[in-house]
């Protein structure tokens, strides 16, 4: 009697191990399906991202530039002075940015955040003496992400290359340089300061240098012009100040 309660004990251990193995190997398959699930969901999500129609690659930006006097130099040595008379005047830009891609490379052995952007601006030029007028800019931008003080103040800092057309060369232009032809045509160089709050990095303010010139290329000098604005970035919304 004894010998048979034993073996049915033997037999009733070896089954619920059994059973228990079993049991353990369809949670490890049910875990393993639902992380294979969780993968193709990121990698949908991220292909999603990277659709060229998706918000997420866009960003808008409205703003007033006011003309100068001045050159690159001046400003830089904090010398500038604003347009008067026929030369003053404001320049009412809007723009749109299309993200091409989000670079992540190591300075130092530190990761950096750096946006590549195609920057398209349409801007309207408004003289004091003159009816408006159009001017058109684009070209490549990298703005870049990352900075220490970015869980305090969130700081992005923008450069770029392109090309400037307006229909009327300005006035700043002609009086600083009254000899030598002027091109419709000139180069664009855009740089922008955008800040935002942490938890709000969506809605940036933009303080930027609005430049367009001949490079010594198309002809010598140019114009510039200093302004803020507003930019609203959606890639940007429900991000962590530390990300």
């Amino acid at each position: 009697m004894l010998k048979t309660f034993l073996l049915v004990c033997c037999f009733g251990a070896l089954a619920g191990n059994a059973l228990s193995a079993e049991t353990d190997t369809i949670k490890d398959a049910e875990d393993r399906s639902k992380t294979q699930a969780t993968d193709e969901m990121t990698r949908s999500d991220t292909n999603r991202v990277m659709s060229w129609r998706d918000l997420n690659r866009w960003s808008f930006q409205g703003g007033v530039a006011f003309i100068t006097e001045s050159t690159i130099d001046d400003i830089g040595a904090l010398k500038g002075e604003w347009g008067s008379g026929k030369a003053g005047g404001q320049i009412y830009l809007a723009q749109v940015s299309y993200k091409l891609a989000e670079l992540n490379p190591k300075l130092f052995g530190h990761p950096v955040k750096i946006d590549a952007e195609l920057p398209f601006v349409l801007g309207v030029v408004d003289e004091n003496d003159r009816q408006p007028f159009m001017q058109y800019n684009g070209g490549f931008a990298l703005r870049w992400k990352t900075f220490p003080w970015n869980e305090w103040l969130y700081t992005n800092l923008e450069m770029g290359v392109g090309l400037t057309y307006s229909q009327r060369v300005l006035t700043t232009e002609r009086e600083r340089h009254p000899d030598r032809d002027r091109s419709h045509l000139e180069i664009y160089w855009p740089v922008q300061l955008m800040l935002a709050h942490p938890r709000a990095r969506e809605h940036q303010l933009v303080f930027f240098l609005h430049h367009h010139s001949g490079a010594g290329i198309l002809h010598t000098g140019g114009a510039n012009s200093l302004g803020f604005g507003y930019r609203f970035v959606p890639a940007e919304r429900n991000k962590k100040p530390a990300e």
